[in-house]
């Protein structure tokens, strides 16, 4: 079956110029080369990244140790010549889209504008929802693909531009990644594999234990059909001077697998990915682009073992944090898109350990009259009464017994206009009072959690910090040791991710280059990940290597 579409892309604030998306079969076609440019930049330094979701740190670099992954080790070039970086850190809320949107575009996402995995953009009136939760709809996953949803999200130049924007003779090529805008071409699997895998993951993502649809096979059919147009595409032509490769299915398969998350992802890696890779190895250096490449393996977050039932899922019912707000706001309904005139004047969107409030000014909201959000809510009688109503619930339980104990800690911020740089967050403590987060975990340790403060203020401070919501809302989950203590704001599912638990926050940063030594790009890194060791730096790693790498 042949896979065709012919779309616009948006012209995004970056400054990008509008372009076709052409798909056809496993290929989307985003840039023509004239008769007169060079097909590649064989000058350039070589890179390969190599991103697996949803794959801790602990649980790659133990693999690698103990030799279960001899493909991706022979892909790096032995251990003798690459660094296993202990310090990089994701993102918050630790979820897929702002994470891989960080990793490409090397900004926070009060810069680049991507948050969440789904989010309210007040300017607009617009829910921005790439990978649903809320809601169940696939077609929003598959227009990432089809009409490059996350490409128009992005409010920055991504890796692949700024590159092209210094060495327009590059080619970049990227597999399967939500993010390509900028790239010369995208290839991903058919569109048989999109649709087994979203019908497997929607099955398998419902409460019920009776359910049969267990498999992995859809997750590996995206994965590896992907992985070999891929290798369809190398047999002849010019190789690609930047090849970035994603892997999806360590992290869908994860969600829902009965085993758990550490048992899955391992095997998934042993059993699926690592083979696809010794292939995929033997076609590089058949080609000759493993002789001088640099390879770099990450990851956008851990996982988290919950229970999969509707007692520790805190979803969209009145039971939970609708609930919570249904007596003071009317929520917008759950689904991607409302009527124009709906007059809501509050949006929840969820993320696992995570939840985004976003208010209007109720003064402003009258009647039936939709309310008017490029305006801030008021911060007392808005923002702190909507804290302090999930504050006293979470006591007493009196508004939605079942987001009784749920929460860890809500965190506020006096609201700015859209256009301002936003304030940071602070935690509530009741009674319309705050403290700092710094402090607030030093007065209550948190021993799991690492670096909260200012992985926060990457999300909420900055020109778009707004889009992080009024009221953030965090569940006990990274905080609690076992899975029956733990609780989510997603539909029933197996594990999560989202806190700012080390389990979900410490990912996997692998450097390697045959003709360096360990030591030497351990050194490199380190500069250029400074203080603030985080996923966005990936982006400096991959310009930095292109324009004076160590030797």
């Amino acid at each position: 079956m042949r896979w065709l579409f012919v779309l616009a892309l948006f012209a995004c604030h970056a400054g990008v110029q509008v372009a076709e998306l052409v798909i056809d079969g496993d290929t989307i076609s985003l840039r023509k080369r004239t008769a007169e440019e060079p097909e590649s930049d064989p000058a350039s330094t070589p890179i390969f990244l190599l991103g697996l979701d949803g794959v801790s740190r602990e649980l790659l670099y133990g693999l690698v140790r103990d030799g279960k992954l001899p493909n991706l080790t022979a892909l790096i070039g032995g251990l003798d010549h690459a660094d296993l970086d202990e310090r990089l850190l994701t993102n918050l809320p630790s979820t897929t889209i702002p994470a891989w949107t960080a990793v490409f575009t090397g900004t926070p996402a009060a810069i680049n504008g991507v948050p969440n995995n789904e989010y309210f953009i007040r300017e607009t009136k617009t829910f921005a929802a790439p990978a649903p939760v809320t809601f169940v709809d696939s077609s929003a996953t598959l227009e990432v693909y089809t009409q490059g949803a996350v490409n128009k999200l992005v409010l920055v130049p991504t890796v692949y531009e700024k590159i092209h924007a210094t060495d327009p003779a590059a080619l970049i090529w990227v597999v399967l990644s939500h993010l390509f805008r900028g790239a010369d071409t995208m290839f991903v699997a058919e569109r048989t594999a999109f649709v087994k895998m979203f019908a497997a993951f929607v099955e398998d993502g419902l409460p019920t234990e009776e359910r049969k649809v267990t498999s992995r096979k859809p997750y590996e059919a995206l994965d590896l059909g992907a992985i070999e147009g891929l290798l369809a595409h190398l047999e002849t032509g010019p190789v690609p001077d930047l090849l970035a490769l994603y892997i999806s299915g360590t992290d869908l398969y994860a969600h829902v697998a009965r085993e758990g998350p550490d048992e899955a992802r391992r095997a998934y890696l042993v059993e699926v990915i690592d083979p696809a890779l010794g292939r995929l190895v033997t076609k590089l250096r058949a080609r000759g682009m493993l002789e001088h490449r640099w390879v770099i393996v990450t990851a956008d977050h851990g996982h988290t073992p919950i229970i999969a039932d509707e007692a520790h899922s805190i979803f969209t019912g009145e039971d939970d944090a609708p609930g919570v707000m249904k007596a003071a706001w009317k929520l917008r309904p759950f689904r991607a898109k409302v009527a124009a005139d709906d007059p809501y004047n509050a949006v929840l969107a969820y993320g696992g350990a995570f939840a985004f409030v976003y208010l209007a000014d109720r003064s402003r909201c009258t009647g039936a009259a939709p309310c008017a959000w490029d305006a801030p809510p008021r911060y007392r009688e808005d923002v702190l009464a909507t804290a302090e109503a999930f504050y006293r619930n979470n006591e007493d339980g009196r508004a939605a017994p079942g987001m009784r104990g749920t929460l860890d800690m809500i965190f506020v911020r006096e609201p700015r206009p859209v256009a301002s740089v936003d304030r940071p967050f602070e935690v509530y403590v009741g009674g319309g009072k705050t403290m700092a987060i710094d402090a607030y975990l030093a007065a209550h340790p948190h021993p799991t959690y690492v670096d909260v403060a200012r992985r926060l203020e990457e999300l909420a401070v900055g020109p778009h910090g707004e889009r992080a919501g009024d009221v953030l809302l965090l569940a006990h989950n990274g905080d609690r040791d076992r899975p029956e203590d733990r609780f989510y704001f997603a539909a029933p599912f197996r594990s999560w991710h989202g806190s700012p638990s080390r389990t979900d926050s410490e990912i996997p940063l692998i450097v390697a280059n045959p003709h360096v030594s360990a030591a030497a790009i351990h050194a490199w890194v380190g500069a250029k990940l400074g203080d603030r060791p985080y996923q966005r730096k990936i982006t400096d790693l991959v310009l930095g290597l292109r324009a004076h790498a160590p030797r």
